[in-house]
């Protein structure tokens, strides 16, 4: 939908007692302030949307002092080819007045079309079938929409919700999919929603912590409760015992013989051996873990300068995107001045025409009176005088021509000069980001080079790990070797031991066993005592266990609600980079990154600054002219999204000249303050 305004008739309008403008594809309004320039967009706005131009519903219209009149606002329109008169009117009805002296005052609005009464309903139904969407008017129209008060909550939600609009999102799943760092999220929301999965993880957070909180002060309240014996040492002292005890018994059961020597030697060096066995299998443990975090660790750093490289390459797109409107710019400069300098005085219209200035006496030598022939004094008074008028307009002339002649030179020049400025601003900004872009490009190839490096390392500890055993080797061990060949030793002289009868030595062995048992049993009295400490280590164990468990619990939940963030994050940042594409100067900055990882909704526009290349937030720049051209930019970039295309009005449009007008698709109408005394109203 395209829509032109041909005329605006206002009547009785705030200051406008009756007036009606014209205008074409530009058109400056321009006088002193307080000439009716704003008044003529508030009238625009007040038909079509019920505001003023400041954005205020329901906008006080009526005259000042004046209560018995119709404001009214009669706009000819174009709409597609199709011409279309909108017509609105206010009315005001005082009632009578209640006990206290108060009439109750009404405001009515009606609407027309083609000079047809329409209701409200009807007025809007009608334009809507044209494709004049009412909802999106004010963002392809108002430059201020997006450019007011942007500190506001509210405001910034409406905004964010206009520019979303924009934008076909891609789904979570699909996100997730695009990185191999968020794989497990990626799984979950094939069966769950993005929301489920981050209230289960939560929860699973919160209840592990809540466990790991209390846990470390019921393992101190179990250890308190333990009493101070060195039980560890008593059972020591009781497989010592116990030992000796089997010796003797052993002795005894084979008559003496040192069997029974044989037998605990044989114990010692098995138990030994076996605590070998656990520290070499814990050392291989440790060994697969930290290659399986440094494998971990070296996964997370590929795809972190995976991301650095995409959002460089991006930026390098973005950079080329610029470069080529700037070059492009240039060349149409570059054309123009070559079209202005080509340019020539014309000297027809100053051209003195002889044939004009012949001096007749067939009529002016004969007295108009008599018919007679006037005396030669008199006919030559007349041929001087008409020479005299002749050689003043020749002068008159000339003078002309030469004033002419120069402020065609100034104006020249002055467009010239000012196509040399914006052709070396275009230059300034295509080297500015022509080496941006070799800085990044020398950054990329760093990435991918830091990239390769780690991706080599990741798989040379995939390699690492893949070689290590199941089970340790316990040949590499000397004094496992050396133990083992002691106890092949021991087993083989236990198996050639033959029974010995040596009947002289079981009262010493008897006596021995007796004396052994005494300590045995005042061990076990004294173990007894501490029993409870066992079943307390126990308790303490499975605390320490639970406390691994839960550790483990939060880590994995964590690690998915990170996943989420990465998710939300990546999401936020493709949103943002479809927006943007519609825009021209302006870049929208939609999330605010924090140093932890959370970022919170902002709606802030930022401008291209031609000098640095950079972007600016919307009022940081001191270039008044940047900042009209940002809100045109806005206007007219939601214009072409939405296939709407209505007229903007622009006020305080003083730093645009009628030789720059930016481009826009629309019809545009700028409101400038000027010297002249009476409103002016001129298509540029």
């Amino acid at each position: 939908m395209r829509m032109i305004l041909k005329s605006l008739h206002i009547e009785n309008f705030k200051g406008v007692k009756d007036k009606t403008y014209e205008f074409g594809k530009t058109t400056r309004v321009s006088g002193m302030n307080r000439r009716g320039k704003t008044t003529i967009g508030a009238a625009w706005y007040w038909l079509t949307s019920d505001k003023n131009y400041e954005l205020a519903s329901n906008p006080n219209i009526r005259p000042d002092n004046v209560e018995d009149c119709i404001p009214t606002v009669t706009a000819d329109v174009d709409v597609d080819g199709k011409e279309i008169t909108l017509s609105k009117m206010q009315k005001r009805k005082v009632g009578k007045p209640d006990k206290n002296g108060v009439s109750k005052v009404t405001i009515t609005n009606t609407y027309e079309i083609n000079s047809v009464p329409k209701t409200e309903r009807d007025f809007k139904a009608y334009l809507e079938e044209l494709g004049f969407e009412f909802d999106k008017f004010l963002v392809c129209s108002h430059p201020n929409v997006f450019t007011k008060d942007l500190n506001q909550k509210k405001k910034q939600d409406e905004m964010r919700k206009n520019l979303f609009a924009m934008s076909s999102a891609k789904t979570d799943l699909e996100i997730a999919q695009m990185n191999k760092e968020t794989a497990d999220v990626a799984k979950l929301l094939e069966s769950y929603k993005f929301e489920e999965i981050e209230a289960m993880n939560n929860a699973s957070k919160r209840k592990a912590v809540e466990q790991l909180d209390a846990i470390p002060n019921q393992i101190i309240g179990l250890e308190k409760a333990k009493v101070d014996i060195d039980v560890a040492e008593r059972e020591l002292a009781r497989a010592d015992l116990t030992r000796k005890i089997a010796e003797i018994d052993g002795k005894i059961a084979n008559t003496g013989s040192t069997i029974g020597d044989l037998r605990s030697r044989e114990m010692q060096l098995q138990f030994d051996m076996s605590g070998i066995m656990q520290t070499m299998n814990r050392e291989l443990s440790a060994k697969r873990r930290k290659l399986d975090d440094a494998i971990f660790d070296a996964g997370k750093k590929v795809d972190d300068l995976s991301n650095q490289i995409k959002i460089a390459e991006n930026q390098i797109k973005l950079n080329e995107k610029v470069i080529s409107d700037a070059d492009a710019e240039r060349k149409s400069l570059g054309e123009k001045y070559n079209s202005e300098i080509a340019k020539a005085f014309d000297e027809t219209p100053y051209r003195f025409d002889e044939s004009k200035w012949v001096f007749d006496d067939s009529n002016t030598t004969v007295c108009s009176l008599c018919g007679q022939k006037l005396p030669l004094d008199k006919i030559k008074q007349l041929e001087d005088d008409f020479e005299q008028k002749k050689s003043n307009a020749r002068e008159l002339l000339k003078r002309q021509h030469d004033n002419a002649y120069d402020d065609f030179n100034i104006r020249k020049k002055d467009t010239l000069n000012g196509l040399i400025k914006d052709g070396n601003g275009c230059k300034s900004i295509i080297e500015c980001k022509t080496k941006e872009n070799v800085e990044l490009q020398q950054s990329i190839e760093s990435l991918k080079k830091q990239e390769q490096e780690t991706l080599a390392q990741k798989e040379e500890l995939s390699k690492q790990l893949l070689e290590l055993p199941e089970e340790a080797d316990y040949s590499q061990n000397a004094e496992y070797v050396k133990l083992k060949a002691e106890h092949n030793k021991v087993l083989a002289e236990l198996a050639k031991t033959d029974s010995l009868d040596h009947d002289e030595l079981m009262f010493q062995f008897e006596e021995e066993k007796a004396d052994l048992q005494s300590q045995l049993d005042e061990v076990n009295k004294i173990i007894a005592q501490a029993e409870n400490n066992v079943r307390i280590d126990e308790q303490i164990a499975d605390m320490q266990q639970k406390q691994r468990e839960y550790g483990q619990a939060k880590a994995d939940a964590e690690k998915i609600l990170y996943q989420l963030k990465e998710v939300s994050k990546r999401k936020n940042e493709l949103l943002v980079e479809e927006i943007n594409q519609h825009f021209g100067i302006v870049r929208w900055k939609l999330f605010d990154f924090q140093k932890n990882g959370e970022y919170k909704e902002v709606c802030i526009p930022t401008v291209l600054d031609e000098e640095t290349g950079i972007y600016k937030v919307f009022g940081d720049t001191t270039n008044t002219g940047r900042e009209i051209e940002a809100k045109i930019d806005i206007c007219n970039s939601f214009q072409k999204f939405f296939n709407m295309y209505v007229p903007i009005f622009l006020d305080g449009a003083e730093s645009i000249n009628d030789e720059y007008v930016p481009a826009v698709d629309t019809q545009l109408i700028l409101l400038t303050v000027s010297e002249d005394k009476q409103l002016k109203v001129e298509c540029v």
